[in-house]
């Protein structure tokens, strides 16, 4: 039983480690671009069809650091097309004009492997958003996402001091795994100019462990709240700040500080403060009209300095059509 309370103690401290504020899901610095890992209501926003990879090495330096990997789609049922009643007088402006249908819908889906030492967390979701026009240029979208979620430990990276322990030999022979049904949620208004959106993750709370342990091990609820505002400097110059506040309990909350410059819609920068975890700073070049890379490090702030030399993340994104609707995630 100390074995097998040991074995679950490191479980249950890598579920904490995730990142430095104890969240289970797996880190992004880079979630501005692909919004729909954090709010299923960002589906279909630009109305274009949107493909993200990403990878991302936490912490490098460390033995068995978190690796994430990701892909995702995203897109509109519909689009405007050319001379429809939607207005494109200058870009980045959307005009509701009478008889225009103020309801649309965006669908996508996205696939995560998050591993980190001998533990692999997969999840896979499918999301839908209802987008509502609330003015001309506003719009209300509402968002929800599910699919299957499992994590599983491979007993075989485990070092243990008594290699016939009775507990890891159970370990060894059945292995520790789980598979659960869970959803998101999520809300998101916006316009060319500004977001504000707010989403939950793990509603359901499920119990990851199976094994009987006398420990906690339940899924907590992620809640996500973001905003932000693009500001004109000139015609080609763009300046976009924005804040999100993380919060899962018992762990303690926190906030991300970030600011984008964007020139002429083809080459944009950042840099990004995580309140008492790291300084980010990002980089992204639209290489042709439709594909466009970015990639952010991480500047470790914590005690982990001493041993991590940072993170890294790139992400790579393909749009299908070349002209989309402006929003305030297509700036981003």
């Amino acid at each position: 039983m100390k074995r097998l309370l040991y074995i679950s103690g490191i479980w249950i401290g890598i579920l904490g480690l995730q990142n430095v504020q104890a969240q289970q899901l797996a880190q992004f610095s880079q979630y501005l671009h692909n919004p729909i890992v954090i709010n299923p209501a960002t589906s279909g926003v630009n109305q274009n069809l949107n493909l993200k990879l990403s990878y991302r090495n936490q912490w490098t330096g460390f033995n068995d650091a978190p690796r994430t990997y990701y892909i995702s789609v995203d897109g509109a049922l519909t689009r405007p097309q050319k001379g429809s009643s939607l207005r494109m007088s200058r870009p980045g402006y959307t005009e509701v004009k009478r008889g225009t249908k103020t309801i649309n819908h965006g669908v996508g889906g996205y696939l995560i492997s998050d591993t980190y030492g001998a533990f692999t967390n997969t999840s896979g979701y499918l999301t839908y958003a209802l987008h509502l026009h609330l003015t001309n240029t506003i719009k209300l979208s509402l968002g929800v996402a599910g699919g299957m979620s499992g994590w599983r430990m491979n007993a075989d990276d485990i070092g243990v001091a008594d290699p016939n322990d009775e507990t890891y030999l159970y370990l060894m022979s059945k292995g520790v795994k789980k598979s659960f049904f869970d959803m998101n949620s999520g809300i998101w208004v916006y316009s060319d100019r500004f977001y504000v959106g707010f989403s939950s993750a793990q509603l359901l709370q499920n119990q990851i462990r199976d094994i009987n342990i006398p420990a906690e091990s339940k899924a907590s609820v992620h809640h996500f709240l973001t905003g932000g505002y693009k500001f004109m400097l000139n015609d080609d110059l763009s300046l976009t700040p924005s804040i999100m506040f993380k919060n899962m309990r018992p762990a303690p909350s926190s906030l991300d500080f970030n600011v984008k410059a964007n020139y002429k819609n083809q080459l944009w920068g950042g840099i990004s403060y995580r309140t008492n975890d790291a300084v980010v700073i990002i980089a992204g070049y639209n290489i042709i009209d439709k594909i466009n890379v970015s990639y952010s490090y991480d500047v470790t702030l914590s005690d982990l300095n001493n041993y991590s030399s940072g993170s890294h993340e790139i992400v790579v994104g393909y749009k299908v059509f070349k002209e989309a609707q402006k929003s305030s995630v297509s700036f981003l």
